[in-house]
């Protein structure tokens, strides 16, 4: 009876959604501020219910319960304990639980923290994000159950797909879920505004605090899926423009709009409708992404569901939600313009700039991600959008941001640059020619030396503020420098990507970019759920050893599926990449060697940008 407790807990959340929901919208009707009060407390009782089912279903996942469907599909016996814990989320159906449960703490954290607002607009927020829950519950019970019975109950799982068995894989969807439930919270609070009548630059402020964690989350989540990309897949690369990794590259991009927006909302009053819209359109964007990777609209390495019987459910669900979202903003919002003059070139002017080409950015994204689906839609055949459309179409557009980023740093707020500012941007100029000449001389070639002048640029606008020790300008100067790293690091690994495909037996070799790949042996491993044929080879330079790498090709029994894993050594500067292939001997290999630059500097960026918002975040706190 164990995993119907699991059903009876969401069923009892859907209730109290239900019903709170319809409490506040009748405490607004007849105003009446008792019935307002019982929000928080059923927000926090609405987590605790949602906690408690997925604990169920973990606890299922333990105890090898496979009488229950979603366990055996995606478990077995001899599956390590950590294994066990994250194949609750490695399916269709746990997935959408583990992202209902995002949603619910996001919502059972706001409702603990609502006595800091007005109670009518944390009243009016906990609401919609109750609505929000109680559409989840009921798709999630009546059409993708991860508590459904399996009679006769099954001997043995089918294991938990391999290519989610690492570490990144483990992590990554959770922080995604996190991202997304974040910023339903950032649309329920602006949408709470809106029907509450009043938007102005504190309520911005109060979305900011929630914005930046969200912010971080997603960004985590993507830099771990890059990560497990390039560890995991083997073919030595990062980001392959697949629909499911644009799925969670969209909400980034406007939830990145949407910090921007809500800055120059909370400081200055104006962008309202900029900072309304953007938040509203990430909560559809995170939407859209479920929707990518459980309907199988779209083919993906990455898709959860490839069946269309949840599809339509799915796409009503999507629908529905943003048309209400849409629908409630359109009939509630003030469209008098904010009162506030500023300088042409100040930085309001820039930030719009940035919110401009931000959204462009989108748009292209999610025309490149869509169009060939409604091509085939269309019945004009089939078609594939893939990297030289998004590297062609993008490139121009990043480079504009950065020089925007560049701008920012010696300008001020409503008016022109101060005249100290001046010659700190006539310097930050001329550091960028010098840079440029350096950069080209040196034969890193045309976009790679640009990005270099752009960054020393931004380097020394950002220095200016960042000379007034001030936290806040010290978050921002290190989450844009993570931009300007992650920036270089893609053109470094992208120019500078060398690659040689040979046949080895033991004690040969090759030579790639100046070094020496040795294979060295090869043995034969047993794990607890797969056993490995684990290769040894030395990378050498100049006679010299380096280091040592070990791929692997690894069976799997329960799915008879068979991984490769490369062998990775890392430095400074580049990376060594090693694949070991089909045997085409006893101990002979195909195998493929790969040296790129700049790699990881990609997630070492990415890194620093979150490192920048939590600085950001402190920096708030103390100047309070």
């Amino acid at each position: 009876m164990i995993p119907e407790l699991g059903t009876i807990a969401l069923l009892a959340a859907l209730m109290l959604s239900v019903a709170s929901s319809l409490l506040v919208w009748a405490g607004c009707v007849r105003r009446r501020e008792e019935w307002l009060r019982f929000a928080p407390a059923a927000g926090v009782a609405v987590c605790l219910l949602v906690v408690a089912a997925f604990a169920v279903l973990v606890f299922s996942f333990l105890r090898d319960d496979f009488s229950v469907q979603y366990v055996a599909q995606h478990s077995h016996r001899d599956l390590p304990l950590l294994l066990k814990i994250a194949a609750s989320w490695g399916g269709h159906e746990g997935s959408l639980l583990f992202w209902l449960m995002a949603l619910t703490l996001w919502g059972g954290l706001f409702a603990l923290l609502s006595r800091r607002y007005d109670l009518r607009f944390s009243a009016l927020t906990l609401a919609l994000m109750n609505g929000v829950n109680a559409a989840f519950i009921i798709f999630i019970v009546w059409f993708s159950s991860p508590f459904a019975r399996l009679f006769p109950p099954a001997w043995e799982g089918r294991d938990l797909n391999p290519m989610l068995q690492h570490i990144a894989l483990i992590i990554h969807p959770p922080l995604l879920y996190l991202g997304y439930a974040g910023f339903t919270l950032c649309a329920a609070m602006a949408l709470g505004a809106v029907l509450n009548g009043r938007f102005d630059a504190a309520i911005a402020g109060w979305v900011r605090r929630w914005a930046g964690p969200a912010w971080g989350f997603l960004t985590a989540g993507i830099i771990l899926g890059s990560w497990w990309a390039y560890c995991e897949l083997g073919w030595g690369g990062w980001w392959f423009w697949d629909p499911v990794e644009n799925a969670s590259l969209l909400p980034w991009l406007s939830g990145t709009a949407l910090l921007h927006s809500l800055a120059v909302s909370a400081r200055r009053g104006i962008f309202r409708h900029w900072t309304l819209l953007l938040a509203l359109f990430t909560f559809i964007l995170s939407l859209l992404g479920t929707l990518i990777v459980r309907s199988g609209m779209l083919v993906s390495v990455h898709a959860f569901a490839l069946d269309a019987e949840r599809a339509l459910p799915l796409l009503i669900l999507f629908a529905g939600l943003s048309c209400l979202a849409l629908g409630l903003y359109a009939a509630r919002c003030d469209l008098r313009p904010a009162a506030a003059r500023y300088f042409p070139f100040s930085r309001e002017n820039l930030m719009l700039g940035a919110l401009l080409l931000f959204t462009v950015v989108t748009l292209v994204v999610l025309i490149g991600t869509f169009y060939p689906m409604l091509y085939g839609l269309m019945g004009w055949g089939k078609i594939s959008v893939g990297a030289p459309y998004f590297n062609l179409s993008l490139a121009p557009i990043a480079v504009l941001i950065l020089l925007l980023m560049a701008g920012s740093g010696g300008v001020r707020w409503k008016s022109a640059p101060a005249p100290g500012k001046t010659a700190l941007l006539g310097l930050a100029a001329l550091a960028c020619i010098v840079a440029l000449l350096a950069a080209w001389l040196t034969g890193i070639g045309v976009l790679a030396a640009a990005i270099v002048g752009i960054i020393v640029s931004v380097t020394v606008a950002q220095a200016g503020p960042f000379t007034r020790i001030n936290a806040r300008l010290g978050g921002m100067l290190l989450a844009h420098a993570g931009v300007a790293l992650s920036a270089l690091g893609i053109v470094f690994s992208a120019s500078i990507y060398h690659e040689v495909s040979v046949n080895l037996s033991p004690g040969q070799q090759t030579t790639l970019s100046g070094y020496q790949f040795r294979y060295v042996s090869a043995e034969l491993q047993a794990k607890e759920n797969y056993t490995a044929e684990v290769l040894r080879v030395d990378i050498l330079r100049e006679g010299k050893t380096l280091a040592t790498v070990m791929p692997e090709r690894r069976h799997y029994t329960a799915r008879n599926q068979l991984m490769i894993e490369p062998g990775i050594h890392w430095g400074w500067m580049g990376s060594w990449y090693v694949v070991a292939g089909e045997k085409t001997d006893r101990e002979r290999y195909a195998m493929r060697f790969y040296y790129q630059r700049g790699v990881q500097w990609i997630w070492l960026g990415g890194v620093l940008m979150i490192a920048g918002m939590m600085w950001n975040r402190m920096g708030r706190r103390v100047s309070r």
